[in-house]
């Protein structure tokens, strides 16, 4: 009878672990994985024991993870060295530039971190990044995508106040000005303002906070084709 195989999770992989797991306390474990199995062990892996006995490798279960977010702080840390995840890999020494990956496993259920096979980079505790409160480029890109907030930069630039711009005036002011003045220069009589600002008043009410986009119901969008012909009479 053969006795079990010596074997540890690299302590740097068991930091990234404990930090998933605190991060994300719910997540499914399913697919997690260390030591390999017997396909594993005929063949060279990361999840097979080394000299060392230490498994340099960890599978982490999909579900219930920020997998970019766990993927972009693996690459951050020194001990790192490759990933695999949903048909593409990247590797340190590559830049972490992303290839197709056509491995028989496709990984789509986990994905697989591997460290250096270095006792330097086993035992390097260092911390993942995953429990600082710091936003990670992931978070950053997750919030831009929100339409509300999207409706709101696409209004910053017009409500700008600063430098460069007339003292008391907007981007949305100096544009109706020089507009005005435009229009004196070429002959052509200036808009009134109190249509401008009804016009003004007309739209910002229509707007739609989640999308930006702007919506006139039939009064509203009455208004505005009056607005319009008296310019146009002007």
């Amino acid at each position: 009878m053969t006795s079990p195989m010596a074997w540890y999770l690299a302590p740097s992989l068991s930091v990234l672990r404990s930090e998933v797991n605190t991060r994300w306390p719910r997540r499914d474990k399913t697919s997690d994985g260390t030591i390999g199995d017997i396909a594993h062990q005929q063949r060279p892996s990361d999840h097979n024991p080394n000299s060392r006995d230490s498994v340099d490798a960890w599978d982490m279960d999909k579900d219930g993870v920020d997998v970019d977010e766990v993927i972009w702080a693996f690459e951050q840390h020194p001990s790192a060295h490759y990933w695999i995840w949903n048909r593409q890999t990247a590797d340190k020494d590559n830049g972490w530039r992303r290839q197709r990956y056509d491995g028989e496993n496709p990984h789509t259920a986990h994905v697989h971190f591997s460290i250096r096979q270095s006792a330097a980079a086993e035992q390097n505790r260092r911390t993942w990044g995953l429990l600082e409160d710091t936003m990670t480029p992931a978070e950053f890109v997750k919030i831009l995508d929100d339409p509300q907030v999207q409706a709101r930069m696409r209004r910053l630039p017009w409500q700008y106040i600063g430098g460069g711009i007339p003292v008391g005036m907007s981007t949305l002011g100096v544009l109706n000005g020089a507009y005005t003045y435009a229009k004196a220069a070429a002959g052509q009589p200036p808009v009134p303002a109190d249509l401008v600002e009804r016009l003004d008043a007309i739209l910002a009410a229509a707007l739609d906070e989640g999308d930006g986009s702007v919506r006139l119901d039939p009064d509203a969008l009455a208004e505005v084709q009056a607005i319009r012909d008296a310019i146009g009479a002007l």
